[in-house]
């Protein structure tokens, strides 16, 4: 092979607040320097290395996955003189991978001091599949000999070479900007001659160009939380880590083109590369006659038969609803999902087999009747025209993405059933990545240059409320701020260097619901993460590019409503003897929906903004599907454009409905000829071009994206297949246009259907028991004062009392009484549940007739003075 040199020595935006490389400008980079290869070694992780091997991949460049591990002779010793060292670890091939995958769980579970540390023996344990380099001068070997320890530093030479061999263990040199790294130089070389060992040139990169220099001393000043005029603050000096190319390269080792080329040969000495497209899903435990494709198809046609004896089918329909499961089952085992839905399926059957309140589905799953008979999902989709093609398209296979709503209380009971049933060891939770954004990155670097608290927030404050909006995008909108810039040089060289900084990766933590399930232990399939202040096991890698390696990733949400609608039935049963079923409730409550057409709903999920009060109003919805419409119509889009007014008007007969074409009837119909839903867009082209469900979808999601080359390429398709059918082209065309302009606005059907049906669940509760309802709301609110108040407020304006507490008969939490709502202990502020559990208990025994008896029985260990004031000061005692 042809001599080159190879980047093994890098640090990207992964190397948190360290790197400041980003991938894409790096493969950029080495696209337009012909390099055949790149490497990345981030500090003590590999967060970036799916990303980074999807984008070098695309460009043809071969990725090379490295890491920088922090080193320490044996991780027994926890010394705060000598904390840990530096070593480069590069993967080989896939048994190198693994054990990288196990060297990272050793290092954060049981190596862990300062930074997660590796030590000879764990190394040793797992090197197959490893090459290894000295690191930079802060590495053990390099360290040994600067401090003249010759003999240790050979001996520690003769390790590596004893374990790694000649070909896999390399000394490591860098150009000599400064006089340590030229002295440090000058030793590897020598003693790799002496020694028999191999050497490599790196640069150590941090940021991609020269000029970018400035930026990243800022960045480490916000690291280290220190400010640029201080002399002592953490710094490279005279380090200069750029991105060197080839050329830069031989010009810093005259003479020793060796050492350059020797990083290539390393490079294709590597054959590694992730799986994509592969699926890792567990296998759920089936009954031994079974396969799980068999089982999978007992347990569909199981859950149809129950819901068609429940009498949620009726008997004229069976054979649509027989028909569709069918097919659904056979495109799931077509598509390879049958285990997915097997383990999905399992963990939400034992959640509701253990009261725990489940959502009604969210996203576009429960336009799957097979999610529906599984009981994943609680919406039946043939009943609200809801499409299968919109949330598995067997024409454009993706991974299901099916994410849960549980009760927010007893979520961690579901997470912990899987764990305890597919292994400890084989899930976990997903990390979550926290970037310099606009106003986080001005703040950021305003305080690394010492600019005044007060000033910062003046410009921080110029910049538009606007989701994800940029930098620059905010100097365009805002005048003041351009003028600034322009006339200020300090807030000139500020945002410039923001404007460099904006966008990098600021910190890793755990994904709030995120959770992957293995077929194998995590350790031996990928690499494991504990953020900081904290014990939580996470994988390494964000949730897509779990999702793109195949393994079996959802979201376990937690969701209030649920909560207070689970306390409000139970507290139903209790004071009325009534039980409610959620899944038999009627969906034609005409108290339901006055109440919501008043626009009174607060504490009714979704609708409680002062906006969708008064879309309500306006509507004065009477069946379901409008509800379903609202939660689809009231975003930002659809406002804009006119289509909530255009649906008001037409659902009133204010406004003439025409549809371009007759067949277009039955599908718009139910929203008054305005295109609403994602499926209504999939169904026109089903039904006006020809196009199968599963290319519709292809459309729908082209729309959405909005690229010109790709929407002239499908509108012709669409026109062609228009006028195949006998369409006329022109109108077939304009028809095409419309819908491009509402599948910008489109919304998932069956995700609003699912959430309108909780909707209705809190507005029926509200309307019909309102008391119990309201102290269920408020007794969720208790850590939210300002919340807490306003459904207090909400309760008295409800003509209901809100009565105060009382320490004979207020219950800990929020209760119904005749008349009203009795406050709860627990909204008493600074009383702990300590001191309610002993209030409660000794009360139990009979009233305190009065505060000096209260005294004396209570535990005064726990009901302190401070208590005691806030018990007298509500008026409970």
């Amino acid at each position: 092979m042809s001599n080159h040199f190879t980047h093994l020595h890098l640090h990207t935006e992964y190397s948190l607040l360290d790197g400041a490389i980003r991938l894409n400008d790096l493969v950029t980079m080495a696209k337009e320097q012909s390099w055949k290869a790149v490497g990345i070694t981030d500090h003590g992780n590999i967060f970036g290395a799916v990303k980074f091997f999807q984008l070098a991949r695309k460009e043809k460049v071969k990725p090379i996955l490295g890491v920088e591990m922090y080193f320490t002779p044996d991780v027994a010793i926890k010394d705060i003189k000598e904390k840990y060292s530096h070593l480069i670890l590069i993967v080989q091939n896939r048994t190198g991978y693994k054990n990288l995958c196990k060297l990272m769980a050793f290092a954060y579970q049981q190596g862990f001091y300062f930074k997660p540390r590796i030590d000879y023996a764990t190394l040793k344990k797992y090197s197959e599949g490893l090459i290894v380099n000295t690191a930079c001068i802060g590495g053990h070997i390099p360290g040994l000999l600067q401090n003249g320890n010759i003999i240790e530093a050979k001996e520690r030479t003769d390790w590596f070479l004893d374990v790694f061999g000649k070909d896999r263990f390399f000394f490591e040199l860098a150009p000599g900007d400064f006089e340590k790294q030229r002295i440090h130089n000058q030793l590897m070389l020598q003693y790799s001659a002496e020694w028999g060992v191999n050497a490599i040139a790196t640069c150590d990169a941090h940021f991609l160009k020269k000029e970018d220099r400035e930026a990243h001393e800022v960045l480490l000043a916000v690291q280290t939380k220190d400010v640029m005029s201080n002399p002592d603050r953490f710094s490279f000096g005279e380090f200069d880590g750029y991105v060197r190319t080839t050329a830069e390269m031989l010009q810093a080792f005259p003479g020793r083109e060796d050492l350059i080329w020797n990083t290539g040969k390393i490079a294709d000495s590597c054959d590694f590369d992730f799986e994509f497209g592969k699926l890792f899903f567990p296998q759920c435990p089936v009954p031994p006659e079974h396969t799980q494709e068999s089982y999978f198809k007992q347990l569909c046609d199981e859950g149809l038969t129950v819901l068609k004896e429940q009498g949620r089918i009726q008997p004229e329909q069976y054979p649509v609803y027989d028909a569709r499961l069918h097919e659904e089952v056979s495109l799931i085992t077509t598509m390879g999902f049958v285990g997915y839905f097997l383990v999905v399926s399992d963990f939400i059957r034992w959640a509701k087999r253990q009261k725990i309140p489940v959502g009604a589905g969210r996203g576009s799953a429960a336009g799957s009747l097979v999610a529906w008979a599984l009981e994943i999902t609680n919406v039946d989709p043939i009943r609200y025209n809801l499409l299968f093609e919109r949330f598995l398209n067997p024409e454009r296979v993706s991974m299901p993405d099916i994410d849960i709503d549980f009760c927010i209380e007893r979520r961690e009971d579901v997470i912990n059933y899987v764990k305890d049933k597919y292994g400890h060891d084989c899930v976990c939770q997903i990390i979550t990545f926290g970037t310099m954004m606009a106003k986080g990155v001005l703040k950021d670097v305003a305080r690394a240059l010492g600019f005044p608290f007060q000033d910062a927030n003046m410009l921080t404050d110029l910049i538009p409320e606007q989701l994800k909006i940029t930098l620059s995008e905010a100097i365009a909108q805002e005048p003041k701020l351009a003028d600034m810039i322009g006339s200020n040089p300090q807030i000139k060289k500020l945002v410039d260097i923001s404007l460099k900084l904006e966008g990098l990766t600021r910190h890793a933590s755990k994904h709030a619901a995120g959770v992957v399930i293995s077929p194998d232990p995590l350790a031996e399939t990928m690499p494991l993460y504990i953020p900081q202040k904290t014990t939580d096991l996470v994988a390494q890698y964000a949730m897509t590019e779990l999702e793109s390696l195949g393994f079996l990733k959802m979201d376990f949400l937690g969701l209030k409503n649920l909560t207070v609608i689970d306390r409000a039935i139970h507290a139903i049963t209790q004071n009325h003897g009534v039980t409610i079923d959620l899944d038999r409730m009627p969906l034609d409550d005409t108290k339901v929906f006055e109440l919501i057409g008043r626009g009174q709903t607060n504490a009714i999920f979704q609708f409680e903004s002062d906006g969708l009060k008064e879309v309500l109003r306006k509507l004065k919805p009477d069946k379901f599907e409008d509800l379903i419409a609202v939660n689809a119509l009231y975003r930002p889009g659809p406002l804009g454009a006119g289509m909530v007014e255009d649906y008001i008007e037409r659902r009133h007969g204010r406004q003439k409905v025409t549809y371009a074409f007759p067949e277009l009837e039955p599908i718009l119909a139910e929203t008054y000829g305005v295109i609403v839903y994602q499926e209504q867009v999939m169904k026109i082209a089903s039904a006006i071009a020809g196009y199968s469900l599963g290319a519709s979808d292809i459309l729908r999601r082209a729309m959405g994206k909005k690229k010109a080359d790709v929407m002239a390429e499908q509108k012709e398709l669409f026109v062609a297949g228009a006028t195949s059918r006998s369409f006329n082209a022109k109108k077939a065309g304009d028809l095409f246009d419309l819908m491009a302009f509402f599948a910008g606005y489109g919304f998932n059907k069956s995700h609003s259907t699912a959430y309108a049906l909780i909707a209705y669940h809190t507005a029926y509760l509200k309307a019909h028991y309102p008391r119990e309802f309201m102290a269920a709301c408020v007794t969720f609110e208790t850590e939210n004062p300002d919340q807490m108040t306003h459904y207090l407020q909400e309760i008295r304006d409800m003509q209901l009392k809100a009565i105060a507490p009382d320490i004979n008969r207020s219950a800990v939490e929020f209760s119904a009484t005749d008349d009203g709502v009795l406050f709860g202990l627990k909204g008493i502020k600074n009383v702990g549940s300590a001191a309610l559990e002993s209030i409660v208990a000794e009360r139990v025994k009979k009233p305190f007739i009065d505060l000096l008896d209260f005294c004396k029985r209570v535990d005064l260990r726990v009901v302190n003075k401070r208590i005691l004031e806030n018990l007298i000061y509500a008026g409970a005692c």
